[in-house]
């Protein structure tokens, strides 16, 4: 049977902090800095050492350092509460929820480190990684350094989304668009439809390069025509439309489908009679003026049960073993049929 990693000794903590055995033994015991009179610059030291070593060898320890805790982490490099974000975030954060829940856990929600230009560090100073057993990531996307650290250390952690920020083998539970995509652009053209414009946020995300790649895939194999509109030209799109004469606008997420729809409307064109519309992301709870969007419904409260179940046999098996592991799994988004997208009307 395989040996687990050694773990490292008081000795060696106070060795590396630069200060006695019996300091690093206090500041251990002492977790809040009450009982004993220890510098703070010197209670700094031990701390820092001990992230770096990832020091669990005695009970006092390993408290602190959360092993063994029942504690699952969720670390998002985006704000995820915001009214903008929960859309996405909610099913996820939901599920994660029930599922620790199922298996006796707590969440620990790490939202210390700051955010800033748009993302989080997951190593910030101030993140408490180590408190937790594992950690479930969250974000469209992540800083591929800190995946591979987080691999190299084999710290238990599962990312939600395909992650291709490094070459690293990172474990993610993620959603398969290309598919659901390619068969969303096939019943168009089954409906007559042949000129397309696809409005994207140019975001180089996993996700939305998957996207982009299906819709540039079916234009290059002809199965649909598509030109690509920035989501800053969305005024345009009428003209647009009219230029290429396209008579299907397809839009990254249910939210631009929804601006999509406004300016078409506004500029007195009638949707979906001249112009069919759908979204490549989660559409259930959007709804056009005459109905159910069209575009793709995401299974995400199974993306975080399994993330949970994938982070649970991480955390249980030997690092060594965990070649042997499924750790990366694609899960499949399906075509939600609304009434945005209709056949192609002789005329048009």
């Amino acid at each position: 049977m395989p040996t687990r990693r050694r773990r490292v000794t008081q000795r060696e903590i106070a060795e590396i902090a630069g200060v006695s055995q019996t300091t690093v033994s206090v500041v251990l015991n002492d977790r809040d800095g009450t009982n004993v009179r220890i510098p703070e610059e010197t209670r700094a030291r031990v701390k820092r050492a001990l992230e770096q070593a990832t020091y669990v060898a005695d009970p006092a320890a390993r408290r602190l350092a959360g092993l063994d805790s029942q504690i699952i982490g969720v670390f998002t490099y985006e704000a995820a509460l915001s009214p903008e974000s929960m859309d996405f975030y909610g099913p996820l954060l939901n599920g994660i929820e029930r599922a620790a829940e199922s298996i006796g856990c707590d969440l620990l929600f790490f939202t210390s480190s700051p955010v800033e230009d748009g993302t989080r560090s997951l190593f910030h100073r101030k993140t408490r990684l180590r408190l937790a057993d594992g950690c479930i990531l969250l974000g469209q996307q992540m800083v591929g350094s800190e995946l591979e650290r987080l691999v190299a250390e084999q710290f238990p952690f599962v990312a939600v989304g395909r992650r291709d920020e490094t070459t690293a083998a990172v474990p993610y539970v993620g959603i398969d668009y290309v598919t659901p995509t390619s068969e969303l652009i096939d019943q168009a053209a089954v409906l007559g439809h042949r000129q397309a414009l696809y409005v994207h946020r140019g975001r180089d995300t996993p996700t939305a390069r998957d996207r982009r790649g299906a819709v540039e895939a079916a234009s290059a194999e002809g199965r649909l025509a598509f030109l690509l509109v920035g989501d800053e030209r969305v005024a345009d799109l009428p003209r647009l439309a009219r230029a290429t004469e396209a008579t299907l606008i397809i839009a990254e997420d249910a939210f631009l489908t929804e601006d999509v729809i406004h300016a078409l409307v506004e500029a007195g064109v009638d949707v979906p009679g001249e112009i069919s519309v759908a979204a490549l992301g989660e559409v259930r709870g959007h709804r056009a003026a005459n109905g159910d969007l069209t575009g793709l419904h995401v299974p995400r409260m199974q993306i975080a049960a399994e993330a949970l179940e994938l982070l649970q046999q991480l955390i249980t098996t030997d690092p060594q073993e965990w070649a042997t592991l499924e750790t990366q799994r694609l899960l499949m988004a399906e075509v939600e049929t609304g009434g945005t997208i209709v056949a192609r009307s002789a005329a048009s």
